[in-house]
């Protein structure tokens, strides 16, 4: 497992510089790599011919940065005292702290993201804590996979966009069971009001879990 990590670190270094960081999430302390700065992946980026997929898709970097929604997400998680589900995944995993936290509480589950370095990272920091094998997925939420369903779904900091907010409900269809729920971390972003208006449509019941500052982790369910 530690050659792995090693080998996964010199993948993230070469494409920008790292750091790890003891990170508190409530009373709860994580080791964390995320990058130092996105200019050298902002800066690769820029250099990527116009009709390539990651300029088309104005994939942005995100996912190499530790978002404030992550950590209260693994606040309110490990606040639980048991678990709502025995499964969960990572939705938009970047750094993937939610899924930490929920493995801290005994449940296995999978750290998805449509940028394959994301994975790279999410698995990294699982293995931090000792995590075994973590799973990892190529996850688009424009096109989920058929044949994957979960109790459990853990996303932060999606709605950013109002032209993702078809496929984001449409995904979240797709993936959830028929009594799961979804946990939302949100950072109080002005687009998100209409979000939530989207959710009221589609016949989503919704509530706040946890407020720190800004950010708010809600609670998603159809029942």
């Amino acid at each position: 497992m530690k050659d792995h990590a090693h080998q996964l670190h010199r993948q993230l270094v070469s494409l920008c510089p790292m750091r790890r960081r003891k990170i508190m999430a409530g009373e709860h302390t994580f080791n964390v790599w995320s990058a130092c700065n996105l200019d050298p992946l902002l800066d690769a980026l820029s250099q990527k011919a116009n009709d390539h997929p990651d300029v088309v898709d104005e994939r942005l970097p995100y996912w190499a940065e530790l978002w404030p929604s992550a950590r209260v997400m693994a606040e309110a998680i490990l606040s639980l005292p048991t678990p709502p589900a025995s499964q969960w995944l990572e939705l938009g995993c970047g750094p993937g702290l939610a899924g930490v936290a929920a493995s801290r509480l005994g449940v296995p589950g999978i750290w998805t993201d449509y940028m394959r370095e994301a994975l790279w990272l999410a698995e990294l920091n699982a293995m931090e804590e000792g995590i075994q094998s973590p799973e990892t997925m190529i996850l688009d939420w424009r096109d989920p996979p058929d044949h994957l369903r979960v109790p459990w779904l853990l996303t932060s900091d999606v709605v950013y966009e109002e032209r993702n907010f078809g496929p984001l409900l449409d995904c979240f269809d797709a993936l959830l069971t028929p009594r799961g729920e979804i946990w939302l971390g949100e950072p109080g972003r002005p687009v998100a009001r209409d979000f939530f208006k989207h959710l009221d449509a589609a016949g989503w019941k919704w509530n706040s879990l946890l407020q720190v500052d800004k950010v708010s982790v809600y609670r998603l369910h159809r029942s």
